[in-house]
């Protein structure tokens, strides 16, 4: 973000940001594919001792059974936290997408500060993904489930506090102050519902988090639209309106979490039938 605020405010212009991410994406990709290997066995990085740990208590062969996909999709466990995600999920990308618009054209801040801003949030963000999962990994007088609802309702109830005064306030620095507390706490969305998720489904995690991504895209999709119709000329009561609506989203996708999910796993996680497993 910072990168692309000085691009921006150069002589270049904003089409150079696609051309040095490009080429910034093209190199990271290439030093992958010369790094990365799935087979620990061959990779010339991994030592004899590491490799002897990696392998040690796993079998040669695996089992695989098929995936429950009817029965994934129909649990109310596994669709309240999907719609919980698809909720709060909506609140931190259009912060991740239009955050800039609402710092330049509504806080008037100028372009290359609105980069180095805008950055600051995401940074934080980490730093608070990080603490808060060392955090949970620690607790011991909590169950799973009374954990991961804490950490998705701070995350909700921090995005809600942060749209609230962004559409109330006038002050800019206010609502820069909002903004930023906004970004910081929507960081634990993703760990809830993944960690819910995950026991749940158990084996068939995949599917149920794979589901997750595509939700992701949606809202990429849908979020533009929102901001294109509720605001078309980037005034401050448009953008208020947004905020305002956004938030009741959060709130009513959200309500259902506590009550609906289980740290449990399913049934149809259970292994009943051998002759069901194929040899991976």
């Amino acid at each position: 973000m910072p990168i692309s605020g000085i691009l921006c405010d150069s002589s270049f212009g904003w089409r150079s940001i696609y051309y040095v991410f490009g080429v910034a994406t093209g190199f990271f990709y290439f030093v992958f594919f010369m790094f990365y290997t799935d087979i620990p066995g061959i990779h010339k990085n991994v030592s004899e001792k590491e490799l002897g740990q990696i392998v040690e208590g796993k079998p040669e062969h695996t089992v695989r059974e098929a995936v429950p996909y009817w029965k994934i999709c129909t649990d109310r466990c596994v669709l309240s936290a999907w719609v919980s995600f698809l909720g709060g999920n909506l609140g931190f990308i259009t912060l991740l997408l239009y955050g800039p618009t609402y710092l330049r054209e509504v806080l008037q801040f100028d372009v290359r500060s609105t980069g180095y801003i805008n950055a600051l949030p995401y940074a934080l963000c980490a730093i608070y993904k990080f603490g808060a999962g060392k955090i949970s990994d620690r607790v011991t007088f909590a169950s799973d489930k009374a954990i991961y609802t804490f950490w998705l309702f701070s995350s909700i109830i921090g995005l809600g506090i942060g749209y609230i005064i962004m559409a109330w306030t006038s002050d800019r620095n206010v609502a820069f102050v909002a903004f930023a507390f906004a970004v910081v706490t929507s960081g634990l969305i993703i760990m809830a519902c993944v960690k819910c998720l995950a026991m749940r489904c158990q084996q068939h995690c995949h599917f149920a988090v794979s589901a997750i991504s595509f939700l992701s895209y949606c809202v990429q999709f849908i979020s533009p639209l929102g901001v294109g119709i509720l605001c078309p000329d980037n005034t401050p009561d448009q953008w208020s309106r947004l905020f305002i609506i956004i938030t009741l989203i959060m709130i009513i996708t959200n309500a259902p979490f506590p009550w609906l999910t289980t740290q449990q796993a399913a049934n149809y996680t259970k292994r009943k039938d051998p002759k069901a497993f194929e040899k991976c």
